[in-house]
């Protein structure tokens, strides 16, 4: 538990931390890049308004957000230009500003000019007219591009620090952070086991005692209803005791059992518990099924979810147990009847001490703790499968398990 506690924990930690890197991350180079970008547009609207002589450029009227130019800035930058005719007929070439493109380059890229702006390669253009001709201002944004690179490298990398010194900063603390949580946990566990056992022994006697009554004085209303009584409180902890072992995540010696027979061996006093209510009770077990489990666990669990199917369909209703092998897979199926108007999330029922008496009728004589599904589904977990329940259509529902 302590284990798996840490690991939640750390799970939940990095996740945060994570989300919160890379925000981090991509806000910083997203602002990069378009500062980036304004300035290169600042650089190449500079160039354009002063028809790429740098004696013509006016630096005053900057544009906001954009980093301030000056002659230096402009005299750095990697451009060329290309006047063409009214054709698309190149007239002329400047190259001065940049050594990587030659002139037969610079015309491809001119006859590649559809629009008054745009990218091409790595080079933005802006096109201004002249009458019936156009001169074709490209600047080279490789620079910008390499930058932009650098900076997310770097962050990127400063994040991937943070981000394993956090975690190992993490799982160093986890163990100090859970620990006071364990603590309760096992107190808890404690007190469950402990209650329990000392539970047993006045149940006991009050049964016996009251068995004793009723061979004395007779059978009376009082001695049912003490009966019934210390029977759902049996019931109570043995599946309170039952999910505390469970809990502790205590290793169950198993061995390999025919459930086939075990559960045919079960079905009788539930068939007969069905019929004195007009239940009709009908079952499809396959032969031959074996499973590797702890054989009193398992009985536990088939007990709950036959209990539950007695005692919770309507006097008339039907109920359907079946055992199937398929597909690599074993699956007990107990459907039965229930109450007409559902509302409620079936899933519902496995949370413990939960009662849902609208969902399963439940009358007073027949009321349970909201226990029984739980520690149904934990052993069910425990045997490496799933126990699950839906409402399959109105007035009926399914208990599925699966291993």
């Amino acid at each position: 538990m302590m284990r798996i506690l840490r690991r939640k924990f750390v799970v939940f930690a990095m996740s945060a931390v994570t989300i919160l890197l890379l925000v981090l991350v991509g806000a910083i180079n997203g602002f990069n890049w378009m500062i980036l970008e304004r300035q290169s547009d600042n650089v190449l609207h500079t160039l354009v308004n002063a028809d790429g002589k740098f004696m013509h450029m006016d630096f005053h009227n900057q544009p906001p957000l954009a980093p301030p130019l000056n002659m230096d800035i402009m005299k750095s930058a990697r451009f060329f230009i290309v006047l063409t005719d009214e054709k698309g007929r190149v007239i002329d070439v400047n190259i001065d500003q940049i050594s990587s493109v030659s002139t037969e380059a610079a015309e491809q890229y001119a006859k590649q000019v559809n629009e008054n702006a745009g990218r091409i390669d790595g080079y933005k253009y802006e096109v201004k007219t002249f009458g019936t001709e156009r001169l074709i201002f490209f600047l080279d944004t490789s620079g910008q591009r390499n930058t932009f690179i650098t900076v997310l490298i770097v962050s990127s990398a400063i994040a991937l620090v943070c981000w394993l010194a956090i975690l190992l900063f993490a799982i160093l603390v986890s163990n100090r952070i859970v620990r006071p949580i364990i603590a309760g946990m096992e107190k808890q566990k404690q007190f469950i086991t402990n209650a329990g056992h000392e539970l047993k022994t006045p149940l006991a006697i009050i049964q016996s005692n009251n068995d004793a009554m009723m061979l004395i004085h007779g059978e009376n209303k009082y001695n049912n209803n003490i009966r019934l009584q210390t029977q759902r409180l049996n019931t109570l902890m043995t599946n309170l005791l039952t999910l505390s072992k469970l809990d502790e995540e205590v290793k169950l010696p198993t061995e390999s059992v025919n459930i086939s027979e075990l559960i045919t061996l079960m079905l009788p006093p539930y068939d007969d518990a069905a019929a004195s209510r007009q239940i009709s009770f009908s079952t499809n077990i396959m032969s031959g099924v074996y499973m590797q489990i702890h054989k009193d666990t398992f009985v536990q669990m088939i007990t709950v979810l036959l209990d539950n199917a007695v005692k919770y369909t309507p006097e008339g209703g039907t109920i359907l147990f079946s055992l199937l092998y398929e597909n690599n897979h074993v699956w007990l199926v107990e459907e039965n009847s229930c109450e007409q108007s559902q509302k409620i999330n079936p899933e519902r029922l496995f949370e413990r001490f939960y009662r849902g008496d609208d969902a399963r009728t439940q009358s007073a004589t027949v009321s349970g703790y909201g226990i029984g599904l739980s520690a149904a589904r934990a052993i069910a977990e425990t045997f490496g499968g799933k126990l699950t329940a839906e409402y399959v259509k109105q007035g009926r529902i399914r208990f599925t398990a699966r291993f």
